[in-house]
């Protein structure tokens, strides 16, 4: 009561006809004003002109005192750009990227208190999911301290630990599920769930692991009890190799001790395969026999798997095993929002566990530069951190809901000797860091930081040093937007500056790989999503000029790069749409291509090119691979949303990656429409080299919400990068055309897929969720299948093992069993393992 008064008292003098705003009167603003966001409508019936598509929202502001200054702004992410209002009280501008402005109009008069004031606008394409909704807006006003409007923050659920967003107006509607009138995507509540999701079948897990090996056979004689342990006794090589793995063993509750079980550990195992193992456990002995020191680890990381964190027996068995892909990856971008050191060393360990083995770290984009390179310390000074500077002479603007504090978790950059350190750790983990700092496009961090750089050194009379790693062409009026809705994030390919600058940059990732003793094999260049750069550039002009048969700006920089990194000794990495604008002939011999278009969109066609041009296709398909969309199309899901609007676990470990445009007969469209992919006329002749996960982290503002995003999805990736199931429909060299209608994966192998998707589902369940749990994962808890039926409730979650809650009339919590006739239900929602973390609750009727 007495800081309300305090408040209060603080506008006591503005209130009156004040045109002008103290500290304390703006401190006061920030803490009062109440910003309530609504989705009126992602599908309105008309846009005004000249968009298509837009969605309608409405922003209203609500003070408990009179204020009548109109000398402020307030500063809000908007990821698509406003185009349209009407509105006289206020107007909208937007600046750059996702940021806009909102300021007082010609009639504003002022907030009488408790009257609310709306605006409402229109803006471009769609915004869906309310992650998408951007919090932390900033009020400011000339020559006073700029404050985040605490209506606008977020907090967090203390029973889901989930983020909430208190200025943000519940979703109630398909009109605000949907993009438009032909988009069909469902609202997967609880009943919905229970028409559709899988029914558990077993009641205890099987005796099998993830990934699934390519042979598992129960012998006869007896098993293991690993209570006591196990004891190497035999080892060609330093058991310090091996180390993680049997970290991961301690921490199951199986350490080494020499009362423990006889474990003998060789190499030189009879296949051509490097990562191939086979291990025998029988009459109280464990035997492995591997290629190589990777295959050691991950027959150790099998007996890990084969373990419950409550029964160390395993029976007697052998299992002969070795990868489906040689490359088994894993996307983390950190630049759009940081990610810390320890979630990264934290993903390694679980991605170890479950036999991935390359990390693509995305360490630089629009939002922010992450590694601190010698000599060029404006990229990490500012280009690590956002916050209010409109110069962005202390930081970049700040992008994607980011706030003024530039020390909070979306900002940050890793030390050298914390990349040294993410190094080692993967090496331990035998996992491969594949660095990208993202160029000629989302580069928009390294132009800025590079263009303080050059300001600094100019004004210190050292102009030739100034404009040796500059990035842009002041004289360059190109104007353009990028995807991402900047006007200036795209490198200058046309000057030998720009160059300079790359070669600086992997000459000084390469000294750490070094440093580190651990070889730097591939460097992602980026190349994707560069939008209409360089067409008025006098440089880019001139290069026309000289190379008259130059086909493509973009390609002419990722031809050069390749150069220049090849030369290096490295591999050359890129996504998909950049590098299909390559000269091939210009191109280095070894060359992979990240294949990233949507399958609906016929995205078989480029992964399939690529392959044939005898490059090395990773596939990075959006609609199963991107896991920062939803696992379901529900409001309170967060995600992205315009590949896919669902990707849950079990489409996931349905994927066929062998066979792309097979999908096409049992997956839908982002609007939920069947759709057809032709493959006859750009059929597949030489295999794709692996399949890679992405946690992009534009909405993902926290580490705990990226855990969120990444497990269970990541066991399912794993499942499909390693282990290629029987009932995969078989690629057809032939050429074929799939539809919902041409039944190739027959009914056969859809009993097939839905037997071992019960396997998966139970070892999920009763096995890998408690590992997770114990190792500190934040796991996403299932959403309950539900239905109240005549005398009862009828309730279930795809991952048996999992305990299941509902809210009675009275709004108490019970635990659900099947005997339980529950009635009168009002929501349903899972508990994890220890039984603290509830899941996100579910009405019963939606």
């Amino acid at each position: 009561m007495r800081s309300l008064l305090l408040l209060l008292s603080a506008f006591s003098c503005a209130s009156v006809m004040a045109t002008t705003l103290s500290q304390n009167n703006l401190d006061a603003f920030a803490q009062q004003l109440s910003v309530n966001y609504e989705l009126i409508s992602a599908k309105p019936e008309k846009c005004p002109e000249p968009y298509a598509n837009c969605y309608l929202s409405r922003l209203t502001f609500t003070t408990p005192v009179d204020i009548s200054s109109n000398r402020w702004t307030i500063y809000f992410s908007q990821l698509m750009p406003i185009y349209y209002t009407d509105s006289n009280q206020f107007s909208i501008t937007h600046i750059n990227g996702d940021l806009h402005e909102l300021k007082p109009g010609s009639t504003f008069a002022g907030f009488t208190a408790d009257q609310p004031i709306s605006i409402e606008f229109y803006t471009q394409e769609s915004q869906i999911t309310r992650s998408e909704f951007m919090p932390n807006y900033i009020l400011a006003s000339k020559g006073l301290t700029s404050r985040v409007i605490s209506s606008t923050q977020v907090s967090k659920d203390p029973e889901t630990q989930l983020e909430l967003q208190p200025y943000l107006a519940e979703f109630l509607t398909l009109d605000q599920l949907q993009t438009s009138k032909d988009d069909a995507t469902p609202w997967m509540g609880a009943e919905y769930l229970y028409e559709h999701e899988s029914r558990p079948q077993l009641t205890q897990a099987p005796l099998s692991l993830i990934p699934k090996p390519a042979s598992l056979q129960r012998l006869s004689g007896d098993g293991v009890n690993l209570s006591q342990g196990i004891n190497v006794i035999e080892f060609d090589e330093p058991q310090l190799k091996l180390s993680a793995a049997f970290g991961r063993l301690a921490q199951l509750g199986v350490k080494q001790n020499e009362l423990g079980i006889t474990t003998s550990i060789s190499l030189g195992l009879n296949s051509s395969h490097s990562e191939a193992y086979e291990l025998q456990i029988q009459d109280q002995k464990i035997t492995i026999k591997a290629n190589t020191d990777s295959g050691a680890f991950y027959a150790l990381q099998s007996l890990a798997g084969l373990i419950s964190i409550d029964n160390l027996t395993i029976p007697a068995l052998s299992i002969t095993d070795a990868p489906r892909y040689s490359f088994r990856g894993m996307h983390i971008d950190v630049a759009r929002n940081f990610r810390s050191k320890a979630f990264i060393l934290n993903t390694i360990e679980q991605m170890a566990a479950y036999k991935l083995n390359k990390l693509h770290l995305h360490l630089a984009d629009d939002e922010g530069w992450r590694l601190a390179i010698n000599d060029l310390p404006e990229l990490t000074d500012i280009g690590a951190k956002r916050c209010l500077d409109l110069t962005e002479q202390q930081c970049l603007l700040p992008q994607l809901g980011a706030g003024l504090d530039s020390s909070s978790v979306v900002n940050g950059y890793y030390s050298q000797a914390d990349y040294i350190e993410i190094l080692k750790h993967a090496q331990a983990h035998f996992i491969e860091v594949i660095p990208s700092l993202d160029m000629p496009g989302h580069s928009r961090a390294a132009i800025v930081a590079m263009e303080a750089r050059f300001k600094r050194l100019t004004a210190q009379g050292k102009d030739k040093q100034a404009a040796q790693y500059r990035l842009l062409e002041p004289s360059d009026k190109t104007q353009y937007s990028s995807i991402q809705h900047y006007d200036d994030n795209t490198l200058n390919v046309c000057l030998d500056s720009t160059y300079q600058f790359i070669d600086k940059v992997l000459d000084e990732v390469s000294a750490l790989h070094i440093k580190a003793g651990v070889p730097f094999k591939t460097y992602h260049i980026g190349a994707d999503e560069t939008a209409g750069a360089w067409v008025d550039s006098p440089s880019c002009k001139a290069l026309k000029i000289q190379q008259p048969a130059l086909h493509s700006f973009n390609g002419y920089f990722i031809e050069k790069v390749s150069s220049l990194v090849a030369s290096k000794g490295l591999k050359v990495a890129g996504w998909s749409d950049g590098l299909s604008d390559v000269n091939l002939a210009n191109m280095p011999k070894n060359v992979q291509s990240n294949a990233w278009a949507t399958l609906s969109e016929s995205g078989h066609e480029v992964a399939h090119r690529h392959a044939n041009q005898g490059w090395d296709v990773v596939l990075s398909s959006p609609d199963v691979t991107y896991f920062d969309f939803p696992y379901q199309s529900h409001p309170q899901e967060p995600g992205n949303h315009w590949a896919s609007r669902a990707i849950d676990s079990k489409k996931v470990f349905s994927f066929m990656p062998d066979n792309l445009p097979a999908h096409a007969e049992t997956w839908r469209s982002v609007k939920h429409h069947n759709y057809t992919a032709d493959d006859r006329n750009t059929m597949r002749t030489k295999p794709f080299i692996g399949l890679q996960g992405h946690l992009w982290s534009e909405l993902i503002r926290s580490d705990q919400q990226a855990e969120y995003m990444l497990y269970p999805r990541l066991l399912a990736l794993a499942e499909r990068a390693w282990h290629k199931a029987p009932w995969e429909l078989e690629y057809n060299k032939k050429g074929v055309k799939y539809d919902q209608n041409s039944e190739h994966f027959n009914t056969n192998l859809k009993q097939q897929t839905e037997a071992d998707w019960q396997r998966f589902a139970a070892l999920v369940g009763f096995k890998e969720f408690a590992k997770l749990e114990q190792a500190g994962r934040f796991y996403r808890l299932p959403s309950v299948a539900a239905q109240q039926q005549n005398d009862r409730l009828d309730a279930f979650t795809v991952y048996p093992g999992v305990a299941i809650e509902y809210q009675d009339g009275l709004g108490n919590w019970l635990i659900y069993d099947d005997e339980n006739k529950a009635t009168n239900v009002q929501q349903v929602r899972t508990l994890s393992q220890s039984g603290i973390r509830k899941g996100r609750s579910l009405p019963l009727k939606q």
